[in-house]
Formats: C-alpha cells, structure tokens, sequence
C-alpha cells in the first residue's frame, strides 16, 4: 500500500485533487497497489446516482431507536446516502454540535458516498465513515442527504484469496486475487466504495482501473502525505494474483477489475473477512 504520484486529468465539473494507492491515499497522488512509483493520469468515474427524497418525519417521540428499518430492503440491497455539500457528522442524535464535518468530495473529486447503517429515523441517519478508524460511523440530519437503494455487494476472503461480486443477485465476478502481506495485512471490516478511477496506462501497477475503498491500513499510517487507504485494483504483474503479496490493497486480474469498474456503484458495502 504505497502512495504514487499520479497526476490526474482534470474531470469537469470536479475539483482537482488526487488520491488512491496500494496502502496510502495522499493529495495529487493515487497508490492503489503494492507497488512502486509511476506516474500515470487518471480519469475520475461518477457512476449516475438515482435518489429517493425521504420525507421528514412527523412523529414526535424524542427517543432515537436504531431498530426500524423504514425502507424494508430486500436481502442483498443496502442503502447509501448522498450529500449536495459539506456534511455535518454527530456523535448522536442528541449532541450540540457536529463532532466533525466532511468535504462534498473525497480528494479526487468524486463526490462524497456514505453506508446506510440505520435509519433515517426520527429525522436522523445513522452513517459508516471514511477514513480512520476503521469502522467508525455517525449521525447525521436526514434532510441533509439524499439516498439510494443499491443491489451490490463485494465480498473479500482473505483465507481464499477469493473476491465475489453480486449485482441484482447475478455474481459476475468471482475471482482470485493477491492480498497484503503478512507483515502488510489486509484490514478485515466491513467497507463502502468511494472512488473509482480510470488509469490512462492499462500497464501501470494497478492495471486499468482502481476502486478505492472506506478503510485504512493497520500498518502503514502515512506515505508521501496519505494516511492508507485501502483499495481494489488491477496489476502488471498477473503472477502476482493468489499470493499475500501487497501492502494492504487487493489486487484483481485486469478483466475483472474493468468488469467491476463499470459496473460498481459508489457506497457499495464490500465486506473483507478472514
């Protein structure tokens, strides 16, 4: 998990920035791989988003439950919250101020996708987060996002080196893949995508496309300026796929990585297991 200077085309209508590595997310830089230093321009993917106004709630109970589910999803579907600005994150429904507030993108520009965890419920949404720690999840006003039902899921097995991924109850990819080294393990957890990306050279240590996730690296906390973050891409070197090679990313076969590039929605929940 590395972070490498990979200048970006500039997408229009997005802020310029850069992200994505193999084990380190940095400003002006993309290091999705297990890999070394390339410099390779990148094209930012914003799937369309479909979104469901919900409307606010009229009930006057002043407790917060985290028990209704008032969208009743069918198994395999999860719902992901979209903010048009900044977004304002609680510890709880019942706290004075926001213990921290989001940009409306990540880095590279794509704009912000958070994991429906709970609700909406008595005007509030339960969210995961990005970044570190991992795992961490807050509040936030419902009226301040706007939400989508997505039929996808990504699930990792690290034992099996194994990436499986469903799209309207089809898998249309279940492949082997390279995972982080012993001493750069894959974080186990469940994540969400945030950022899928183009690369202008097919050959690059990342193959043609990477998809960034939600998580963080246990081990490597700061690279040229990224703090870890973790992600799914392709790779020049397809000998590498099956071993515990990376430092922290998983790497696909090039076929597999395009196929789930285009088809992969942001906020998507990817589970990482042993």
């Amino acid at each position: 998990m590395v972070d490498l200077a990979l200048p970006l085309h500039k997408v229009p209508g997005m802020r310029e920035s850069a992200w994505i590595q193999c084990a380190a997310l940095s400003a002006a830089i993309i290091a999705l791989g297990a890999c070394t230093a390339i410099t390779t321009p990148t094209t930012i993917i914003i799937p369309v988003v479909t979104t469901t106004t919900v409307a606010p709630s009229t009930t006057t109970t002043p407790a917060i439950t985290t028990t209704t589910d008032p969208y009743a999803l069918a198994p395999g579907q999860s719902l992901v919250a979209h903010a048009d600005g900044e977004l304002a994150v609680y510890d709880s429904p019942v706290a004075a101020a926001p213990a921290q507030t989001f940009p409306a993108t990540t880095i590279l520009g794509t704009p912000q996708a958070y994991l429906v965890i709970d609700g909406p419920i008595n005007k509030w949404t339960l969210l995961a987060l990005p970044g570190r720690p991992n795992g961490a999840s807050g509040w936030a006003k419902t009226d301040d996002l706007r939400f989508e039902i997505v039929d996808q899921q990504i699930t990792i097995d690290l034992s099996d080196r194994n990436l499986s991924f469903v799209s309207d109850g089809e898998v249309l990819i279940d492949a082997t893949v390279a995972v982080g080294s012993d001493s750069n393990p894959t974080p186990e957890g469940r994540f969400f995508v945030t950022d899928i990306v183009q690369l202008s050279n097919p050959n690059s240590a990342w193959g043609p496309f990477a998809v960034g996730l939600s998580g963080r690296s246990d081990t490597i906390t700061e690279f040229n300026g990224g703090d870890g973050i973790i992600g799914i891409h392709g790779t020049n070197r397809p000998n590498s796929i099956g071993q515990p090679v990376s430092l922290g990313c998983v790497r696909l076969d090039n076929e597999s990585i395009t196929l789930l590039a285009n088809t992969i929605r942001l906020g998507v929940p990817v589970l990482i297991e042993a």
